[in-house]
Order: C-alpha cells, then sequence, then structure tokens
C-alpha cells in the first residue's frame, strides 16, 4: 500500500505530518448528519455534495484565518456546503463572542455577526457587543436580553458538549465530508481535500495551540 508524505503549515509556526493511507478511514463512526445538529448555521449551498464543517472559535488566530480561506473557497466553488460551528473554549470573551452569534442570528445577522468578530481585533466584550449590534442594524436591547437569555446559555453549553462528546480538545477542527482535519491548513490544501471529498486519510501529529488546557 503506497502511502504518502505531505506537510502541512499551521499558521506560521506549526506544522505536521498528514499521512495519506489508501482505503484507510479518518472517521469511521462518524457521518456529516452526525456531526450537524438542525439549529447549525449553513452558509454556502445548502444542498452542495461537499460539506465543510468547521468547529472553531473567534478568538482563536489560526480559525480566523480558516474561516477567511473556507469562505474565499465557497466564492469559487458553488457545490459546498459550509456549517460554522462555534466552539468558545479560550474563556469568557469567546463565551460573549458565541452568545452574541446565536442573538446575532435570532434577527437574521448571523453572518454579519460572525465576520465581524472574526475580523475585529479587539475580543468581545459587552459594550464592545453592544457597539457592534448598533452598527449592524440590530435591535439593540432586543439582542442584549437575547445574549443573556437561558436557551442561549443552554445552546452554547449544548455546543461545548457535544465538542466533548466527538473529542474536540482544540480548535480548529475541520471535517470535508468524513475526513477530520485537526488544525489549520493552508488553501491549497482545504483546496485539495474538497476536490477529493470521498477520499479517506489518517491524519496525525497535529499540533494543539489552542485547546481546553
Amino acid at each position: 500500500m503506497r502511502t504518502i508524505f505531505r506537510r502541512i503549515a499551521v499558521g506560521l509556526v506549526f506544522a505536521w505530518v498528514v499521512v495519506f493511507s489508501s482505503g484507510a478511514t479518518a472517521s469511521p463512526s462518524l457521518s456529516v448528519s452526525y456531526l450537524i445538529h438542525p439549529d447549525d448555521p449553513i452558509l454556502g449551498n445548502p444542498h452542495g455534495s461537499v460539506t465543510i464543517v468547521d468547529f472553531y472559535d473567534t478568538s482563536c488566530v489560526p480559525c480566523r484565518i480558516m474561516a477567511r480561506r473556507i469562505k474565499r473557497l465557497i466564492v469559487t466553488d458553488p457545490n459546498i456546503r459550509y456549517v460554522p460551528i462555534d466552539m468558545p473554549i479560550l474563556g469568557s470573551q469567546s463565551i460573549l463572542g458565541a452568545r452574541a452569534l446565536i442573538a446575532a442570528s435570532m434577527q437574521g445577522k448571523f453572518l454579519a455577526m460572525q465576520t465581524r468578530l472574526l475580523n475585529q481585533v479587539r475580543l468581545p466584550t459587552t459594550n464592545l457587543l453592544r457597539s457592534d449590534a448598533t452598527e449592524l442594524g440590530l435591535n439593540v436591547p432586543l439582542f442584549m436580553r437575547d445574549m443573556t437569555s437561558r436557551s442561549t446559555v443552554q445552546a452554547v453549553n449544548k455546543t461545548l458538549r457535544r465538542g466533548v462528546t466527538l473529542g474536540i480538545h482544540y480548535v480548529p477542527v475541520i471535517y470535508v465530508n468524513h475526513t477530520r482535519i485537526p488544525g489549520a491548513i493552508s488553501y491549497r490544501d482545504l483546496r485539495w481535500f474538497v476536490t477529493h471529498p470521498d477520499e479517506q486519510f489518517i491524519l496525525e501529529s497535529a499540533p494543539r495551540p489552542h485547546s481546553f488546557s
């Protein structure tokens, strides 16, 4: 069995080896339908045959880089269904960001708020999010109430429990169909995975720069 070794850079510092093995299975027990929940946001083509599930944190720099690469790819490939799942594991500012996304989505502004959070230099604070909501044209009092509502808190906790169930202890973690990709990868490599969605791989030795611990 032929094995091909490729090295993929993570951000500017981290690197690991991806082992390509024909006939190997990256996540034999997982399916796209298992990864995605009914209330998850869906961008790109909702009926696309290639699904990218992106577990990220709005405060994570490699996650921000990957989100830009995925969105760039969506523009060039209309066959991609993109499911970004905010996994707020990096502290209180990440929790605020996750709640803000849920509250914004209730007013149809998920993408606008996500784009803002992923591009802001400053990490979320209550005052900054109030300002963001104002500039995005949201109903600010309603947005602030929804951020702290019981249903929003429960939704964030549910997502964190999902991460534990899936064994996601660091971000970003990306699935292209059934292939799990730990950490950030280049645009070229992401495009390769998307154009070979039915291949199966074993990815090993991923760095964990942004984790629970």
